[in-house]
C-alpha cells in the first residue's frame, strides 16, 4: 500500500511543476485540508478546508510567486501518509525578493487522493521575503 500512497503523493508534486493547477484539483480529496503555517503577511498561510478553499492555497502559490527551484529530496511513506523533505527557491510577485529555504511535507492520502497537507518551511524567511519594506511616498 504505501508504493500506491506514494505515488499518490508524487503525482501532485509532478502537476504542480508541470503548471498543472487542473491536475492539482483533480488529486485533492474534496474534503482536504491545507495546513500553511505562518503570518498573513503570507499570501498562502492558513488552514484551507475543501476541495475548493485548497484551489485557493494554490491559486496563491501560482500567482504569487515564481517558481525557481522546487525539489523534493527524499519522501518516506507508510500505508496512509507520505512526509516529504526538499529544498525551494520563490520569487515573490510583489516584492521581488527571492526566498530559499528547506521544507518538509506532512500528506495525509485517502482514496488515493491528498485529504491532509501540512507545509513546514522557515517562515520567518518567507514572511520577510513578501514585506514591502520600502519608505512609502507620501
Amino acid at each position: 500500500m504505501s508504493k500506491q500512497t506514494l505515488e499518490a503523493a508524487k503525482k501532485v508534486y509532478e502537476a504542480i511543476l508541470a503548471g498543472n493547477f487542473d491536475g492539482v484539483r483533480e488529486r485533492l480529496h474534496e474534503d482536504c485540508v491545507i495546513e500553511f503555517y505562518g503570518p498573513d503577511t503570507i499570501p498562502y498561510a492558513g488552514v484551507f478546508k475543501g476541495r475548493d478553499k485548497c484551489m485557493d492555497f494554490f491559486g496563491h502559490v501560482q500567482n504569487d510567486v515564481s517558481i525557481h527551484e522546487f525539489t523534493q529530496n527524499e519522501f518516506i511513506a507508510n500505508d496512509h501518509q507520505v512526509a516529504v523533505v526538499g529544498h525551494l527557491q520563490l520569487e515573490t510577485v510583489s516584492t521581488g525578493r527571492v526566498y530559499d529555504t528547506e521544507y518538509a511535507h506532512i500528506i495525509d492520502i485517502e482514496d488515493g487522493l491528498w485529504r491532509r497537507f501540512r507545509d513546514f518551511a522557515d517562515t520567518a524567511t518567507v514572511a520577510h521575503a513578501f514585506l514591502d519594506t520600502r519608505t512609502p511616498l507620501r
